[in-house]
Protein backbone atom coordinates (compact mmCIF):
# COMPACT_ATOMS: atom_id res chain seq x y z
CA UNK A 1 0.00 0.00 0.00
CA UNK A 2 2.85 2.72 0.61
CA UNK A 3 3.76 2.17 -2.79
CA UNK A 4 0.99 4.27 -3.75
CA UNK A 5 1.80 7.47 -2.21
CA UNK A 6 4.47 9.61 -2.59
CA UNK A 7 5.07 13.26 -1.35
CA UNK A 8 3.37 15.22 -4.55
CA UNK A 9 0.24 13.22 -3.99
CA UNK A 10 0.28 14.23 -0.58
CA UNK A 11 1.77 17.69 -1.19
CA UNK A 12 -2.24 17.60 -3.79
CA UNK A 13 -3.93 16.66 -0.52
CA UNK A 14 -2.23 19.08 2.20
CA UNK A 15 -2.94 22.17 -0.34
CA UNK A 16 -6.86 21.19 -0.27
CA UNK A 17 -8.91 23.63 1.51
CA UNK A 18 -10.47 20.43 3.31
CA UNK A 19 -6.89 19.60 4.36
CA UNK A 20 -6.37 23.29 5.18
CA UNK A 21 -9.86 23.67 7.51
CA UNK A 22 -9.06 20.45 8.86
CA UNK A 23 -5.60 21.98 10.08
CA UNK A 24 -6.97 25.26 11.60
CA UNK A 25 -9.13 22.91 13.49
CA UNK A 26 -5.39 21.88 15.06
CA UNK A 27 -5.70 23.32 18.73
CA UNK A 28 -1.52 23.13 17.63
CA UNK A 29 -2.12 24.99 14.78
CA UNK A 30 -1.14 28.72 15.70
CA UNK A 31 -2.52 32.26 13.83
CA UNK A 32 -6.02 31.10 13.32
CA UNK A 33 -7.28 34.69 13.13
CA UNK A 34 -4.77 35.68 10.00
CA UNK A 35 -5.80 32.54 8.40
CA UNK A 36 -8.37 31.31 8.85
CA UNK A 37 -9.70 32.47 4.85
CA UNK A 38 -7.46 29.25 3.84
CA UNK A 39 -5.55 31.70 1.66
CA UNK A 40 -2.03 29.87 2.57
CA UNK A 41 0.08 27.68 1.10
CA UNK A 42 0.93 23.91 2.55
CA UNK A 43 4.97 23.13 1.78
CA UNK A 44 5.87 19.74 2.73
CA UNK A 45 9.75 20.41 3.78
CA UNK A 46 10.45 16.93 5.02
CA UNK A 47 8.66 13.62 4.05
CA UNK A 48 9.40 9.89 4.49
CA UNK A 49 7.31 6.90 5.18
CA UNK A 50 8.31 4.95 7.48
CA UNK A 51 6.39 0.92 8.16
CA UNK A 52 3.41 0.65 6.19
CA UNK A 53 1.41 3.38 7.70
CA UNK A 54 3.37 6.15 9.03
CA UNK A 55 3.90 9.24 7.22
CA UNK A 56 6.67 11.58 8.83
CA UNK A 57 6.56 15.39 7.61
CA UNK A 58 7.34 18.68 8.40
CA UNK A 59 4.87 21.05 6.76
CA UNK A 60 5.63 24.67 6.48
CA UNK A 61 2.65 27.53 6.17
CA UNK A 62 3.24 30.42 4.34
CA UNK A 63 1.72 33.31 3.38
CA UNK A 64 3.12 36.75 1.55
CA UNK A 65 3.96 37.91 5.15
CA UNK A 66 4.31 34.75 7.26
CA UNK A 67 6.11 31.46 7.70
CA UNK A 68 5.42 29.13 10.42
CA UNK A 69 6.75 25.17 10.33
CA UNK A 70 5.18 22.22 12.22
CA UNK A 71 6.05 18.67 13.01
CA UNK A 72 2.87 16.84 11.55
CA UNK A 73 3.49 12.74 11.68
CA UNK A 74 0.60 11.22 10.35
CA UNK A 75 -1.17 7.41 10.19
CA UNK A 76 -2.66 6.33 6.93
CA UNK A 77 -5.26 3.88 7.61
CA UNK A 78 -8.11 1.90 6.01
CA UNK A 79 -9.79 0.41 8.59
CA UNK A 80 -9.60 2.25 12.26
CA UNK A 81 -9.13 -1.00 13.85
CA UNK A 82 -6.13 -1.51 11.99
CA UNK A 83 -4.21 0.47 13.49
CA UNK A 84 -5.06 0.23 17.44
CA UNK A 85 -3.72 -2.06 20.27
CA UNK A 86 -6.37 -4.27 21.95
CA UNK A 87 -6.38 -1.81 25.10
CA UNK A 88 -7.09 0.89 22.79
CA UNK A 89 -10.21 -0.45 20.80
CA UNK A 90 -12.94 0.76 23.09
CA UNK A 91 -15.55 2.93 21.51
CA UNK A 92 -14.84 6.41 23.17
CA UNK A 93 -11.42 6.18 21.59
CA UNK A 94 -12.59 4.73 18.37
CA UNK A 95 -15.10 7.89 18.22
CA UNK A 96 -12.51 10.09 19.47
CA UNK A 97 -9.81 8.85 16.55
CA UNK A 98 -12.53 8.91 13.63
CA UNK A 99 -13.59 12.51 15.02
CA UNK A 100 -10.07 13.87 14.82
CA UNK A 101 -9.25 11.89 11.41
CA UNK A 102 -8.93 14.04 7.92
CA UNK A 103 -10.61 11.63 5.31
CA UNK A 104 -10.16 12.07 1.68
CA UNK A 105 -11.23 10.03 -1.67
CA UNK A 106 -8.28 10.25 -4.10
CA UNK A 107 -7.62 8.84 -7.35
CA UNK A 108 -4.33 6.83 -8.08
CA UNK A 109 -2.78 5.55 -10.77
CA UNK A 110 -1.93 1.87 -10.64
CA UNK A 111 1.25 1.12 -13.18
CA UNK A 112 1.20 -2.04 -13.52
CA UNK A 113 -2.01 -2.90 -13.81
CA UNK A 114 -2.52 0.08 -16.10
CA UNK A 115 -5.54 1.21 -14.57
CA UNK A 116 -7.02 3.81 -11.62
CA UNK A 117 -7.70 2.94 -7.99
CA UNK A 118 -9.96 5.00 -5.80
CA UNK A 119 -9.45 5.27 -2.52
CA UNK A 120 -10.61 6.59 0.44
CA UNK A 121 -7.43 8.29 2.67
CA UNK A 122 -7.87 8.61 5.95
CA UNK A 123 -5.13 10.30 7.79
CA UNK A 124 -5.36 10.80 11.71
CA UNK A 125 -2.06 12.53 13.37
CA UNK A 126 0.28 9.82 14.73
CA UNK A 127 0.83 10.41 18.19
CA UNK A 128 -2.83 9.69 18.86
CA UNK A 129 -1.98 5.96 18.89
CA UNK A 130 0.31 3.37 20.21
CA UNK A 131 1.30 2.04 17.19
CA UNK A 132 2.58 5.08 16.49
CA UNK A 133 5.05 5.57 19.65
CA UNK A 134 5.84 1.64 19.36
CA UNK A 135 6.98 2.27 15.89
CA UNK A 136 9.49 5.31 16.68
CA UNK A 137 10.82 3.93 20.15
CA UNK A 138 10.92 0.69 20.31
CA UNK A 139 10.56 -1.14 17.07
CA UNK A 140 14.37 -1.65 16.17
CA UNK A 141 13.73 -2.45 12.29
CA UNK A 142 12.41 1.39 12.33
CA UNK A 143 14.82 3.24 15.08
CA UNK A 144 17.87 1.32 13.05
CA UNK A 145 17.31 3.89 9.99
CA UNK A 146 17.02 6.54 12.16
CA UNK A 147 20.24 8.08 10.79
CA UNK A 148 19.37 7.80 6.81
CA UNK A 149 16.12 10.13 8.09
CA UNK A 150 18.03 12.54 9.59
CA UNK A 151 17.06 11.93 12.88
CA UNK A 152 18.18 10.54 16.30
CA UNK A 153 16.95 8.71 19.59
CA UNK A 154 18.60 9.30 22.08
CA UNK A 155 17.83 7.94 25.70
CA UNK A 156 19.13 9.61 29.21
CA UNK A 157 20.70 7.63 31.93
CA UNK A 158 24.07 8.63 33.05
CA UNK A 159 22.19 11.82 34.68
CA UNK A 160 20.67 9.77 37.10
CA UNK A 161 21.99 8.01 40.76
CA UNK A 162 18.72 6.83 42.11
CA UNK A 163 17.21 3.91 41.55
CA UNK A 164 13.43 4.54 40.61
CA UNK A 165 14.64 6.75 38.04
CA UNK A 166 16.96 4.22 36.41
CA UNK A 167 14.87 1.90 36.31
CA UNK A 168 12.90 4.10 34.03
CA UNK A 169 15.49 4.82 31.74
CA UNK A 170 16.36 0.78 31.56
CA UNK A 171 12.92 -0.13 31.26
CA UNK A 172 12.53 1.99 27.84
CA UNK A 173 15.88 0.89 26.68
CA UNK A 174 14.89 -3.10 27.39
CA UNK A 175 11.25 -2.60 25.76
CA UNK A 176 13.26 -1.42 22.50
CA UNK A 177 15.67 -4.44 22.87
CA UNK A 178 12.54 -6.55 24.00
CA UNK A 179 9.35 -5.76 22.63
CA UNK A 180 7.58 -8.94 22.43
CA UNK A 181 7.68 -8.97 26.50
CA UNK A 182 5.62 -5.64 26.90
CA UNK A 183 2.25 -4.17 26.44
CA UNK A 184 1.30 -0.47 25.88
CA UNK A 185 -1.39 1.88 26.98
CA UNK A 186 -1.64 5.38 25.93
CA UNK A 187 -3.98 8.29 27.13
CA UNK A 188 -4.30 11.61 25.98
CA UNK A 189 -3.81 14.57 28.43
CA UNK A 190 -5.13 18.00 29.00
CA UNK A 191 -8.49 17.20 27.33
CA UNK A 192 -7.15 17.93 24.04
CA UNK A 193 -6.40 21.90 25.09
CA UNK A 194 -3.07 21.78 24.64
CA UNK A 195 -0.58 23.61 22.57
CA UNK A 196 1.45 20.29 22.12
CA UNK A 197 -0.15 17.22 22.01
CA UNK A 198 0.57 15.29 24.98
CA UNK A 199 0.03 11.24 26.17
CA UNK A 200 0.64 9.69 29.26
CA UNK A 201 2.11 5.76 27.94
CA UNK A 202 2.04 3.03 30.32
CA UNK A 203 4.04 -0.18 29.59
CA UNK A 204 3.01 -3.56 31.08
CA UNK A 205 5.31 -6.56 31.07
CA UNK A 206 3.85 -9.40 30.23
CA UNK A 207 3.30 -12.25 32.35
CA UNK A 208 4.61 -9.88 35.22
CA UNK A 209 2.34 -9.14 38.60
CA UNK A 210 3.94 -5.46 38.18
CA UNK A 211 2.48 -2.03 38.29
CA UNK A 212 2.92 -0.80 34.59
CA UNK A 213 5.35 1.95 34.81
CA UNK A 214 3.94 5.59 32.99
CA UNK A 215 5.70 8.10 31.17
CA UNK A 216 4.65 11.33 29.47
CA UNK A 217 5.60 11.98 25.85
CA UNK A 218 5.14 15.03 23.91
CA UNK A 219 5.54 15.84 20.58
CA UNK A 220 6.49 19.47 20.13
CA UNK A 221 4.91 20.48 16.94
CA UNK A 222 6.11 23.70 16.45
CA UNK A 223 8.74 22.72 14.20
CA UNK A 224 11.47 25.87 15.06
CA UNK A 225 13.25 23.78 18.49
CA UNK A 226 11.89 23.59 21.83
CA UNK A 227 13.69 24.72 24.60
CA UNK A 228 12.11 22.29 27.14
CA UNK A 229 14.25 19.61 26.75
CA UNK A 230 17.38 21.31 27.63
CA UNK A 231 16.01 23.09 30.58
CA UNK A 232 14.66 20.03 31.81
CA UNK A 233 18.22 18.87 31.33
CA UNK A 234 19.66 21.34 33.65
CA UNK A 235 17.38 21.70 36.32
CA UNK A 236 18.10 17.46 36.50
CA UNK A 237 21.95 18.90 36.60
CA UNK A 238 21.13 21.11 39.68
CA UNK A 239 19.24 18.40 41.06
CA UNK A 240 15.68 20.64 41.54
CA UNK A 241 13.56 17.68 42.24
CA UNK A 242 10.12 19.65 41.70
CA UNK A 243 10.37 19.21 37.67
CA UNK A 244 10.16 16.14 35.53
CA UNK A 245 12.86 14.14 34.66
CA UNK A 246 13.67 13.68 30.72
CA UNK A 247 14.23 10.26 29.77
CA UNK A 248 14.73 10.97 26.39
CA UNK A 249 14.47 13.11 22.56
CA UNK A 250 13.66 12.13 19.26
CA UNK A 251 15.17 14.70 17.14
CA UNK A 252 14.71 15.37 13.84
CA UNK A 253 17.26 17.11 11.52
CA UNK A 254 18.81 18.22 14.43
CA UNK A 255 15.32 19.68 16.52
CA UNK A 256 13.40 18.23 19.04
CA UNK A 257 10.23 17.21 18.25
CA UNK A 258 9.57 14.34 20.57
CA UNK A 259 10.06 14.07 24.56
CA UNK A 260 9.95 11.20 26.86
CA UNK A 261 9.59 13.08 30.44
CA UNK A 262 8.50 11.35 33.80
CA UNK A 263 5.08 10.80 34.61
CA UNK A 264 5.11 12.70 37.91
CA UNK A 265 2.60 11.75 40.71
CA UNK A 266 -0.12 14.42 41.41
CA UNK A 267 -3.73 15.10 42.93
CA UNK A 268 -4.22 17.97 40.19
CA UNK A 269 -2.96 21.44 39.46
CA UNK A 270 -2.54 24.47 41.66
CA UNK A 271 -5.26 26.12 40.19
CA UNK A 272 -7.58 23.39 41.97
CA UNK A 273 -7.06 24.49 45.45
CA UNK A 274 -7.82 27.83 44.87
CA UNK A 275 -10.72 27.56 42.58
CA UNK A 276 -12.45 25.04 44.71
CA UNK A 277 -12.11 26.84 48.07
CA UNK A 278 -12.92 30.39 46.96
CA UNK A 279 -16.63 28.87 44.89
CA UNK A 280 -17.54 27.00 47.89
CA UNK A 281 -17.13 30.11 50.06
CA UNK A 282 -19.20 32.42 47.78
CA UNK A 283 -21.84 29.83 47.52
CA UNK A 284 -21.76 28.74 51.35
CA UNK A 285 -22.02 32.95 52.31
CA UNK A 286 -24.26 34.31 49.51
CA UNK A 287 -27.23 31.32 49.40
CA UNK A 288 -29.89 33.86 48.88
CA UNK A 289 -28.91 37.08 47.14
CA UNK A 290 -31.63 38.98 48.10
CA UNK A 291 -30.62 38.46 51.83
CA UNK A 292 -28.75 41.01 53.84
CA UNK A 293 -25.16 40.79 53.59
CA UNK A 294 -24.41 44.38 55.03
CA UNK A 295 -22.63 42.57 58.09
CA UNK A 296 -19.80 41.80 55.64
CA UNK A 297 -18.78 45.39 55.45
CA UNK A 298 -16.61 44.73 58.14
CA UNK A 299 -13.05 43.97 57.00
CA UNK A 300 -12.29 41.72 59.76
CA UNK A 301 -15.36 39.63 59.84
CA UNK A 302 -14.46 39.24 55.64
CA UNK A 303 -11.19 38.06 56.84
CA UNK A 304 -12.51 35.63 59.41
CA UNK A 305 -14.42 33.68 55.93
CA UNK A 306 -10.97 33.59 53.99
CA UNK A 307 -9.56 32.03 56.85
CA UNK A 308 -12.27 29.48 57.55
CA UNK A 309 -13.29 28.66 53.96
CA UNK A 310 -9.36 28.89 52.35
CA UNK A 311 -7.81 27.03 54.34
CA UNK A 312 -5.53 25.08 52.07
CA UNK A 313 -4.85 28.37 49.56
CA UNK A 314 -3.82 30.19 52.43
CA UNK A 315 -1.61 27.65 53.29
CA UNK A 316 0.19 26.84 49.81
CA UNK A 317 0.31 30.73 49.26
CA UNK A 318 2.43 30.81 52.35
CA UNK A 319 5.48 28.16 50.60
CA UNK A 320 4.89 28.63 46.75
CA UNK A 321 6.14 31.91 46.58
CA UNK A 322 9.93 30.31 48.28
CA UNK A 323 9.01 26.97 45.51
CA UNK A 324 9.49 29.50 42.87
CA UNK A 325 12.55 31.24 44.62
CA UNK A 326 13.80 27.88 44.24
CA UNK A 327 13.20 26.98 40.75
CA UNK A 328 14.67 30.42 39.62
CA UNK A 329 17.53 29.52 41.50
CA UNK A 330 17.74 26.01 39.36
CA UNK A 331 17.67 27.90 35.94
CA UNK A 332 20.91 29.16 36.38
CA UNK A 333 23.53 27.13 34.78
CA UNK A 334 26.68 29.41 35.02
CA UNK A 335 29.49 27.75 32.62
CA UNK A 336 26.18 27.69 29.94
CA UNK A 337 25.57 31.10 28.42
CA UNK A 338 21.76 30.33 27.67
CA UNK A 339 21.40 29.55 31.65
CA UNK A 340 23.27 32.33 33.44
CA UNK A 341 22.61 36.00 35.24
CA UNK A 342 23.18 39.02 33.18
CA UNK A 343 22.99 43.15 34.21
CA UNK A 344 21.28 45.31 31.97
CA UNK A 345 20.88 48.49 31.55
CA UNK A 346 17.42 49.58 33.23
CA UNK A 347 16.70 52.65 30.94
CA UNK A 348 17.17 51.03 27.77
CA UNK A 349 15.48 47.66 28.74
CA UNK A 350 12.08 49.60 29.83
CA UNK A 351 12.68 51.88 27.11
CA UNK A 352 12.22 48.88 24.73
CA UNK A 353 9.64 47.22 26.85
CA UNK A 354 7.44 50.30 26.50
CA UNK A 355 7.57 50.41 23.18
CA UNK A 356 6.50 46.82 22.74
CA UNK A 357 3.77 47.42 25.18
CA UNK A 358 2.63 50.37 23.27
CA UNK A 359 2.38 48.85 19.98
CA UNK A 360 0.74 46.13 20.97
CA UNK A 361 -2.11 48.43 22.98
CA UNK A 362 -2.12 49.75 19.56
CA UNK A 363 -2.97 46.51 17.90
CA UNK A 364 -5.15 46.12 19.96
CA UNK A 365 -7.23 49.27 19.59
CA UNK A 366 -7.01 48.61 15.89
CA UNK A 367 -7.98 45.64 15.80
CA UNK A 368 -11.25 46.18 17.92
CA UNK A 369 -12.11 49.78 16.18
CA UNK A 370 -12.44 47.33 13.09
CA UNK A 371 -15.71 44.86 14.80
CA UNK A 372 -18.82 45.38 15.18
CA UNK A 373 -20.04 49.31 16.15
CA UNK A 374 -22.28 47.90 19.22
CA UNK A 375 -19.42 45.05 20.71
CA UNK A 376 -18.90 46.34 24.18
CA UNK A 377 -15.03 47.05 24.11
CA UNK A 378 -15.82 49.66 21.19
CA UNK A 379 -17.36 51.69 24.23
CA UNK A 380 -15.70 54.88 25.04
CA UNK A 381 -14.89 53.88 28.85
CA UNK A 382 -13.23 50.57 27.19
CA UNK A 383 -11.50 52.77 24.59
CA UNK A 384 -10.21 55.11 27.55
CA UNK A 385 -8.44 51.99 29.60
CA UNK A 386 -5.87 51.48 26.50
CA UNK A 387 -5.41 55.50 26.47
CA UNK A 388 -4.91 55.07 30.29
CA UNK A 389 -2.84 52.59 30.36
CA UNK A 390 -0.10 53.84 27.97
CA UNK A 391 0.04 56.54 30.57
CA UNK A 392 0.71 54.00 33.31
CA UNK A 393 3.42 52.21 31.26
CA UNK A 394 5.04 55.49 31.21
CA UNK A 395 4.16 56.39 34.76
CA UNK A 396 6.31 52.76 35.61
CA UNK A 397 9.24 53.44 33.25
CA UNK A 398 9.90 56.62 34.62
CA UNK A 399 9.72 56.06 38.29
CA UNK A 400 12.11 52.97 38.25
CA UNK A 401 15.00 54.43 39.42
CA UNK A 402 17.51 51.57 39.95
CA UNK A 403 20.41 51.59 37.08
CA UNK A 404 20.81 48.17 36.67
CA UNK A 405 18.15 44.96 36.57
CA UNK A 406 19.19 41.68 36.56
CA UNK A 407 17.96 39.22 34.03
CA UNK A 408 17.93 35.86 33.66
CA UNK A 409 16.53 32.18 32.51
CA UNK A 410 12.66 32.23 33.53
CA UNK A 411 9.61 29.88 33.11
CA UNK A 412 8.02 32.63 30.84
CA UNK A 413 4.29 31.09 30.88
CA UNK A 414 4.21 30.38 34.82
CA UNK A 415 0.41 30.46 35.79
CA UNK A 416 -1.67 27.77 38.44
CA UNK A 417 -2.31 25.40 35.68
CA UNK A 418 1.64 24.75 35.13
CA UNK A 419 2.35 24.07 38.69
CA UNK A 420 0.98 20.74 39.54
CA UNK A 421 0.83 19.38 43.58
CA UNK A 422 0.51 16.32 45.40
CA UNK A 423 -0.44 15.74 49.37
CA UNK A 424 0.69 14.02 51.94
CA UNK A 425 -1.01 14.47 54.68
CA UNK A 426 -0.23 18.17 55.64
CA UNK A 427 2.97 18.48 53.39
CA UNK A 428 2.45 19.21 49.81
CA UNK A 429 4.95 18.88 46.72
CA UNK A 430 4.83 21.27 43.45
CA UNK A 431 6.22 20.34 40.25
CA UNK A 432 6.78 22.78 37.76
CA UNK A 433 5.96 21.81 34.39
CA UNK A 434 5.55 23.16 30.57
CA UNK A 435 8.82 24.89 29.75
CA UNK A 436 8.43 25.93 25.92
CA UNK A 437 8.31 29.79 27.28
CA UNK A 438 5.62 32.51 26.74
CA UNK A 439 3.80 31.15 24.11
CA UNK A 440 3.06 34.67 22.83
CA UNK A 441 6.83 35.09 21.68
CA UNK A 442 9.06 33.82 18.79
CA UNK A 443 10.96 30.74 19.29
CA UNK A 444 13.95 33.06 18.78
CA UNK A 445 12.21 35.40 21.77
CA UNK A 446 11.91 32.68 23.87
CA UNK A 447 15.46 32.52 24.24
CA UNK A 448 16.03 35.52 26.17
CA UNK A 449 16.06 36.27 29.60
CA UNK A 450 14.26 38.68 31.47
CA UNK A 451 13.42 39.72 35.60
CA UNK A 452 11.98 36.67 37.72
CA UNK A 453 8.94 39.52 38.13
CA UNK A 454 7.57 38.50 34.62
CA UNK A 455 7.16 34.97 36.34
CA UNK A 456 5.29 36.54 39.66
CA UNK A 457 3.06 38.40 37.32
CA UNK A 458 2.32 35.51 35.41
CA UNK A 459 1.57 33.91 38.30
CA UNK A 460 -0.58 36.23 40.16
CA UNK A 461 -2.71 36.80 36.63
CA UNK A 462 -4.18 33.20 37.26
CA UNK A 463 -5.68 35.15 40.62
CA UNK A 464 -7.71 37.67 38.82
CA UNK A 465 -8.75 34.70 36.20
CA UNK A 466 -10.44 32.70 39.23
CA UNK A 467 -11.58 35.73 40.84
CA UNK A 468 -13.35 37.09 37.49
CA UNK A 469 -14.70 34.00 36.36
CA UNK A 470 -16.02 32.70 40.01
CA UNK A 471 -17.95 36.04 39.63
CA UNK A 472 -18.92 35.35 36.36
CA UNK A 473 -20.36 31.99 37.34
CA UNK A 474 -22.29 33.35 40.70
CA UNK A 475 -23.71 35.73 38.03
CA UNK A 476 -25.21 33.24 36.01
CA UNK A 477 -26.28 30.70 38.78
CA UNK A 478 -27.89 33.31 41.14
CA UNK A 479 -27.99 37.28 39.60
CA UNK A 480 -29.06 36.82 35.49
CA UNK A 481 -32.62 36.32 34.72
CA UNK A 482 -33.02 33.70 32.48
CA UNK A 483 -36.44 34.96 30.90
CA UNK A 484 -34.63 38.04 30.10
CA UNK A 485 -31.71 36.13 28.62
CA UNK A 486 -29.16 38.25 30.46
CA UNK A 487 -25.41 38.07 29.64
CA UNK A 488 -23.32 37.79 32.70
CA UNK A 489 -20.23 39.80 31.11
CA UNK A 490 -22.78 42.68 30.88
CA UNK A 491 -23.77 42.70 34.49
CA UNK A 492 -20.17 42.37 35.29
CA UNK A 493 -19.20 45.41 32.90
CA UNK A 494 -22.65 47.09 34.61
CA UNK A 495 -20.82 46.67 37.99
CA UNK A 496 -17.30 48.40 37.11
CA UNK A 497 -18.88 50.92 34.65
CA UNK A 498 -22.44 51.58 35.12
CA UNK A 499 -23.53 52.92 38.80
CA UNK A 500 -27.14 52.91 38.34
CA UNK A 501 -28.99 55.60 40.94
CA UNK A 502 -31.20 52.86 42.37
CA UNK A 503 -29.80 49.69 43.20
CA UNK A 504 -31.38 46.01 43.71
CA UNK A 505 -31.21 43.86 46.44
CA UNK A 506 -29.09 41.58 43.70
CA UNK A 507 -27.03 44.35 43.02
CA UNK A 508 -25.71 45.17 46.42
CA UNK A 509 -25.21 41.44 46.66
CA UNK A 510 -22.88 41.11 43.72
CA UNK A 511 -21.12 44.56 45.39
CA UNK A 512 -20.51 42.59 48.14
CA UNK A 513 -19.62 39.68 46.85
CA UNK A 514 -16.64 41.70 44.50
CA UNK A 515 -15.83 43.00 47.93
CA UNK A 516 -14.95 39.88 49.58
CA UNK A 517 -13.22 38.55 45.89
CA UNK A 518 -10.96 41.36 46.45
CA UNK A 519 -9.80 41.23 49.74
CA UNK A 520 -9.56 37.45 49.50
CA UNK A 521 -7.15 38.27 45.93
CA UNK A 522 -5.19 41.05 48.53
CA UNK A 523 -4.73 38.26 50.96
CA UNK A 524 -3.76 35.25 49.05
CA UNK A 525 -0.75 37.79 47.54
CA UNK A 526 0.48 38.95 50.76
CA UNK A 527 0.78 35.46 51.31
CA UNK A 528 2.54 34.92 47.82
CA UNK A 529 4.57 38.03 48.19
CA UNK A 530 6.15 37.19 51.42
CA UNK A 531 9.33 39.21 52.18
CA UNK A 532 11.20 35.94 52.94
CA UNK A 533 10.54 34.24 49.98
CA UNK A 534 11.34 36.80 47.54
CA UNK A 535 12.85 40.06 46.95
CA UNK A 536 10.77 42.07 43.84
CA UNK A 537 10.75 45.29 42.36
CA UNK A 538 7.33 46.14 42.51
CA UNK A 539 7.04 48.39 39.54
CA UNK A 540 8.00 45.73 37.65
CA UNK A 541 5.87 43.07 38.87
CA UNK A 542 3.24 45.88 37.93
CA UNK A 543 5.20 46.78 34.26
CA UNK A 544 4.86 42.57 33.52
CA UNK A 545 1.60 42.22 34.95
CA UNK A 546 0.14 44.82 32.04
CA UNK A 547 2.64 42.80 29.39
CA UNK A 548 0.81 39.63 30.77
CA UNK A 549 -2.50 41.20 31.22
CA UNK A 550 -2.32 42.50 27.45
CA UNK A 551 -1.49 39.50 26.08
CA UNK A 552 -4.34 37.90 27.71
CA UNK A 553 -6.68 40.33 26.21
CA UNK A 554 -5.50 39.66 22.40
CA UNK A 555 -6.10 35.61 23.07
CA UNK A 556 -9.79 36.43 24.08
CA UNK A 557 -10.13 38.64 21.19
CA UNK A 558 -9.08 36.06 19.04
CA UNK A 559 -10.33 33.09 20.48
CA UNK A 560 -13.16 33.51 23.28
CA UNK A 561 -14.89 37.26 23.23
CA UNK A 562 -17.24 36.01 26.10
CA UNK A 563 -13.75 36.43 28.52
CA UNK A 564 -12.66 39.58 26.62
CA UNK A 565 -14.19 41.31 29.91
CA UNK A 566 -11.42 39.72 32.07
CA UNK A 567 -8.52 41.16 31.08
CA UNK A 568 -10.23 44.57 30.84
CA UNK A 569 -11.00 44.37 34.09
CA UNK A 570 -7.50 43.47 35.03
CA UNK A 571 -6.51 46.46 32.75
CA UNK A 572 -8.85 48.70 34.88
CA UNK A 573 -8.29 47.30 38.17
CA UNK A 574 -3.95 48.41 37.63
CA UNK A 575 -5.36 51.55 36.79
CA UNK A 576 -7.73 52.37 39.44
CA UNK A 577 -4.83 51.10 41.85
CA UNK A 578 -2.21 53.92 40.36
Amino acid sequence: MRNYFDKNLIQQVFNSNEFKGWLLSRRWFGDKSSLSNLAFRVTISYFKIVSERIFLTIIEINTQEYTKSYFLPLIYYEKIQDILEPREKTSGNIVKLTENTYSKMVALNVYDKQKEKILSLNLVEGEYCVFFWKSMLFDKKITETFPALSMELTLYSEQFEDEINMIKVRTLIEASLYPERYEYGLEQLGGGNTTNLLFSLKIYEKNANKEPISYILKSYKDYSGSLEPRTLFVLVKNNFPNTPKIYGTIKLQGKETIGILEDVSNIGNLGDIYWNEVNKMIYDVFKRVNDDYSYLNNKEEISNLIKKHCVESLKVSETIGFQIKKLHKALILTDDPLYSKEMVDSKNYLKNYTDNLNSMVTKILNYTSKKSEGAFYNSPKITSIFLDIKDIIEKFRSEFDIEQITIQPVHQDLHFQQILYNKNKDDYTFYFIDFEGDPQLSQEERKAKFPIEKDLASFLRSLSYIKFNTLINFIEKKIVDKNKFEVPAEFLFSLYFRKASKISKKHKTLEIALNLLNLWEKKLMGKIFDKKSLKLHFVLVNYFTIERTLYELNYELLFRPNNVIIPVLGLKEIIDKN
